[in-house]
């Protein structure tokens, strides 16, 4: 191991920084990356991602994203494990886990979703796992996931077909589409924490945290809210290869309610060729039609005490916007 430098993001020069994520996350949008700082809610409790240098040269990056949990009716400061990348040529060479040991001094309460690799290394770290989430996929516009159809990019049939099967929104429905400048977040945070009421355990959003993850969100204009009746959803546009998608992030009830329900009309409507969402099993295990698909999600976090620790892994209704898994 070469002599390494572990530094706070502030210590880096922007310019450097955004080379390194240019480099490193080719396929995000470039939005998130000039607003890296957004990403990682930079500053929030004076926390911030660190970056591991030789030679002035960035050669590993640990993000995060504070939040905070109540849990049994205490709040609890925790941080998201995000955006860890090592350069390939540096590699299996132990720095990868002299960086994941110095994030882990940031905040005694950590927390991630992640893929299987990095689950093995975090259980051999002393992290406890939670393997109750599920990624869902709602295909809307079957025929667009026909390969010829795909293939060929034939739009106008896929539509024509797509409108045979379509149902309209009753428009004497109060189901609707609002502007963040009609609700005030306080309305927001009013419902959630009704949503929250009887939860042992529970994300903190609150006024601050709605602002940073809505107001100030760098695709702001591809933020879709609905309303119906004493519930909320919040949903993300994204169109990629071809095909456009409709990130479900944050609704104040679940996947089985009525407005999930007109949600999928809305889509029909309004060309969405796929509805996907992150839910927990064990508070709602959802029958899928056959068209639809779930991949588990695994959830690991660490924190020194056993009760919350069981707390935990009994069960906790996290959300796409929670994490980065939207973004």
């Amino acid at each position: 191991v070469k002599n390494f430098k572990i530094k706070k993001l502030s210590e880096i020069k922007h310019e450097n920084l955004i080379e390194f994520y240019s480099k490193v996350f080719r396929e995000r949008d470039k939005r998130l990356i000039n607003n890296f700082q957004w990403c990682y809610r930079n500053g929030y409790n004076n926390l911030e991602p660190i970056v591991i240098e030789i030679e002035n040269q960035i050669i590993g990056h640990a993000g995060l994203i504070p939040v905070e949990f109540k849990i049994n009716g205490k709040r609890n400061l925790a941080i998201w494990f995000t955006d860890f990348v090592i350069l390939p040529e540096f590699r299996g060479k132990g720095y990868g886990e002299i960086l994941t040991k110095e994030w882990m001094k940031l905040c005694p309460f950590q927390i991630t979703f992640c893929n299987n690799a990095s689950l093995r290394i975090f259980k051999k770290l002393g992290w406890k796992e939670n393997l109750d989430f599920e990624r869902i996929v709602i295909p809307i516009n079957h025929f667009k996931f026909i390969p010829i159809i795909k293939r060929f990019n034939l739009n106008n049939i896929s539509k024509n077909f797509k409108n045979l099967f379509t149902k309209k929104i009753n428009k004497q429905s109060n189901f609707r589409e609002f502007s963040l400048l009609e609700k005030k977040i306080s309305h927001l945070v009013s419902l959630d924490n009704k949503k929250n009421m009887n939860k042992s355990a529970y994300v903190v959003r609150d006024e601050n945290w709605f602002e940073w993850r809505l107001m100030k969100c760098p695709y702001r204009e591809n933020i879709h809210l609905f309303e119906y009746e004493n519930d909320i959803l919040v949903a993300h546009s994204i169109k990629k290869d071809n095909l456009k998608r409709l990130n479900v992030v944050y609704c104040t009830s679940n996947s089985n309610s009525e407005i999930f329900k007109l949600l999928k009309l809305w889509s029909f409507d309004n060309d969405v060729d796929y509805i996907w969402y992150i839910q927990n099993k064990k508070i709602l295990d959802k029958k899928l039609d056959i068209f639809s698909s779930k991949k588990k999600v695994n959830f690991a976090f660490f924190l020194n005490n056993n009760s919350l620790n069981q707390t935990l892994q009994n069960g906790i209704d996290l959300q796409a916007i929670d994490s980065d898994n939207d973004y």
